[in-house]
Formats: C-alpha cells, sequence, structure tokens
C-alpha cells in the first residue's frame, strides 16, 4: 500500500508551484535560475517517493490522484517550454535540460504504473502466460 495521500498532496505543491513559475517565465527577467533549481530537486525528490512506491500502487490509490499527476507532468511540460524559450543563459539552460529530465522520468513512472500496476492484472492474456510460465516453472 502507498501513501497515496502524501504523493497527492506533493503533487498539488508541486504542481502549483510549476505553473506559477511558468506565468513568471512570461517576464523573462523577474524569473530565476534559483527558482528552477529548487523545483528540480523538490521534483527529483518527489520523483524517488513515486519510484519507491509504484509497485505497490492499487488502481483505486492511483483513482486518487492520478488526475492531478497528468495535469502536473501537463504542466511541468509547458513550463519547459516556456523556459526554453527563454533560453541564452547557461545557467538557466543547464537547469531546464533538467527540467525535462525530470519531466521525463516522473512521465516513465506514471507510465508503469498505469500499463504494469492497472492495466495489465486485468489483460486476460497476461494472466494465462503468467499461469503457464507458473506450470512450467513449478515442473
Amino acid at each position: 500500500m502507498c501513501e497515496a495521500t502524501l504523493i497527492s498532496n506533493k503533487i498539488v505543491r508541486l504542481g502549483t508551484r510549476s505553473y506559477q513559475q511558468m506565468m513568471e517565465t512570461m517576464t523573462p527577467d523577474s524569473y530565476s535560475v534559483a527558482q528552477l533549481s529548487r523545483l528540480n530537486r523538490d521534483l527529483e525528490s518527489f520523483y524517488e517517493t513515486l519510484y519507491n512506491q509504484w509497485n505497490t500502487i492499487t488502481e483505486e490509490e492511483y483513482n486518487t490522484f492520478g488526475n492531478q499527476l497528468v495535469v502536473m507532468l501537463q504542466t511541468l511540460k509547458d513550463l519547459y517550454l516556456a523556459c526554453k524559450r527563454i533560453g541564452g543563459n547557461k545557467n538557466l539552460d543547464k537547469q531546464v535540460e533538467l527540467l525535462g529530465m525530470n519531466y521525463s522520468a516522473i512521465c516513465e513512472v506514471n507510465n508503469d504504473i498505469v500499463n504494469f500496476r492497472i492495466k495489465l492484472p486485468k489483460d486476460d492474456g497476461f494472466k494465462k502466460v503468467m499461469e503457464e510460465a507458473a506450470k512450467r516453472i513449478n515442473r
């Protein structure tokens, strides 16, 4: 069993910060590398939390935070694209690249949860393959 409430709370906080930062990129002079750096550190921490719990997340738990996670991922993608448009600053470019990597990593874990924890157990073909594999192992 995962900590669905903890994950949900982190998603809301990170999604809100990402949205605020995306809005701040509209006036590039007021947007700082330090803001993005702090967000990246928090995204890495969130990724570790999600990664460490992904194999225990149930469909019911995912239903608690899954839609929030999808919205947060879209917001991160929008922030990434907005920051790419600013460009020009070596330190910012480095943090933007890190943001893209964090986005990709969190997307991957989300896809693993959906495909392997939610959809796969419902797949009758997969169940038959696993039963056959178990029979062969037991022989």
